[in-house]
């Protein structure tokens, strides 16, 4: 067995984990991150974000081609045929590439050891690495370290339901490996991965149903976006089935049967090709050797103070291991910030108030910061400043103005405490409504800010306008009193 000493152990080459192992190289620290999947990039790389968004844009492409005629195109056919092993093939090259591009930028850096293998710790300032890299030689390596962050993420959480192991039966991971397009869908879960890729297969062709436990979709979106894409989903063609509970998925045949209940009705039956679960997420613990050591943890996620600290002193956590919010990007925001701490820099941890986040529906939603109940329930005096995109030139020169922007501010400071965005290109305007919730900026100063003409971004000055007219017709009608 080959032994070896760092000063940082970092499990996990996702989101989380990278960019805080190459920030302590960079600083000289001896770091070793261990990966023990194919490549550096995590669920989101492999088998989250990226190959869903690869999907979805094919998807799109095609729907802006059937949509041609309204832009007084005229194509030889409309009979478009998708070529499911490109699209396949197109997704294995784009991963290749970020995957190699990031085990590039990893190599520049002379303190940074990248290890492919299972880690486990055997006790608070140890693990044991089963690797078959030229770092081990194919042995067994004994690593000690002063401190580790685990960044392992999470999987899929499959609910105990009677045949959800069926070879029919997919879930978020196995799904963007699927050989075909189904035919027949059905979805179990209504949150941000149901509904992409409901909307994906049914714009490639697929005749999608889905159902959701809860009263409506999307959960924690704001109500009123997530009822307007319930509606517009529904009119399109997918069936959706909200405060319903599955009971069983039976096979038969070349088929299956997934067995339901909606709003305690008596059981009904949905006949699929395929079922997708996608029921959420826990994080992934198994075989990191906690047991080993004090940390703590429950089905949630692993406990941790404000530096992210666990139960164990010099043992921290990243990312989706330690619970929610589940995105890439916090991992990585929580990541650097985790290094500063580390290398004894100034630094504030993210706060889920200040968190963005974009669902990739059609059209996308877009979320900042609080949502109206939230900032109600802060003890806020809460303001809302609408616009309706129906009116928006350039919603309207794309094709796309049908949407909704909220921007939530505190009524007493004017200052800006959330940012809710429907409309397709919202994902493009979550940087200025990050930014302006970061800043705690003053609708006053959206308005004198000059956005350009026409693009999507004009929304923001457009909306807080509309509430600051209000606001001064409202004081002058006081005062006539």
């Amino acid at each position: 067995m080959k032994t070896q000493q760092v000063e940082f152990l970092v499990i996990g080459g996702g989101p989380g984990g990278t960019p805080a192992a190459m920030a302590l190289a960079a600083a000289g620290k001896s770091v070793m991150l261990v990966e023990k999947g194919p490549g550096l990039g995590g669920t989101c790389l492999f088998e989250g974000c990226i190959p869903s968004k690869i999907f979805r844009e094919s998807a799109r492409r095609l729907r802006e081609i059937k949509q041609a005629g309204q832009f007084g195109l005229c194509l030889p056919t409309q009979d478009v045929t998708v070529n499911w092993s490109a699209v396949l093939q197109r997704k294995r090259s784009i991963l290749q590439h970020r995957n190699e591009a990031a085990q590039h930028k990893t190599t520049q850096l002379p303190t940074l050891q990248t290890v492919f293998g299972n880690c486990k710790l055997l006790s608070p300032r140890s693990a044991i690495i089963e690797s078959d890299t030229e770092i081990t030689d194919g042995q067994t390596l004994l690593v000690t370290f002063e401190k580790a962050i685990l960044a392992t993420g999470s999987v899929p959480f499959i609910p105990p339901i009677r045949g959800s192991d069926l070879p029919r039966v997919h879930d978020s991971k196995s799904i963007l490996n699927i050989d075909h397009i189904p035919q027949r869908l059905v979805i179990i879960g209504g949150g941000p991965v149901g509904v992409e890729l409901g909307q994906v297969f049914h714009t490639l062709g697929s005749e999608v149903s889905l159902l959701e436990a809860a009263p409506h979709i999307l959960g924690p979106v704001d109500e009123e976006l997530s009822r307007h894409l319930q509606q517009r989903m529904s009119d399109d063609g997918i069936n959706i089935q909200t405060s319903c509970k599955v009971r069983a998925i039976l096979t038969t045949g070349q088929n299956v049967f997934v067995e339901y209940s909606s709003k305690g009705e008596t059981k009904q039956h949905k006949l699929a090709d395929t079922v997708l679960m996608v029921t959420g997420r826990q994080p992934n613990v198994s075989g990191l050797g906690l047991e080993n050591t004090a940390v703590q943890y429950d089905k949630h996620g692993l406990k941790v103070n404000d530096t992210l600290e666990t139960d164990e002193t010099g043992i921290y956590a990243v990312g989706d291991i330690i619970g929610q919010p589940m995105f890439a990007h916090w991992a990585t925001a929580q990541g650097l910030a985790l290094t500063r701490h580390l290398l004894a820099q100034p630094v504030i941890f993210p706060d889920t108030k200040t968190n963005s986040a974009v669902i990739f529906s059609e059209p996308e939603i877009g979320i900042a910061g609080l949502s109206e109940r939230q900032a109600k329930q802060a003890g806020i005096n809460v303001q809302v400043a609408r616009y309706d995109f129906k009116h928006d030139a350039r919603a309207q020169i794309t094709g796309s103005a049908d949407g909704l922007l909220k921007i939530v501010f505190d009524a007493d400071s004017r200052k800006v405490v959330g940012v809710h965005i429907m409309v397709e290109g919202a994902g493009e305007l979550m940087g200025e409504a990050a930014l302006l919730i970061k800043a705690a900026v003053p609708i006053e100063a959206i308005a004198a800010a000059i956005h350009p003409h026409p693009t999507l971004t004009e929304s923001f000055a457009m909306a807080v306008r509309n509430v600051m007219a209000q606001h001064t017709a409202a004081s002058k009608t006081a005062g006539h009193h």
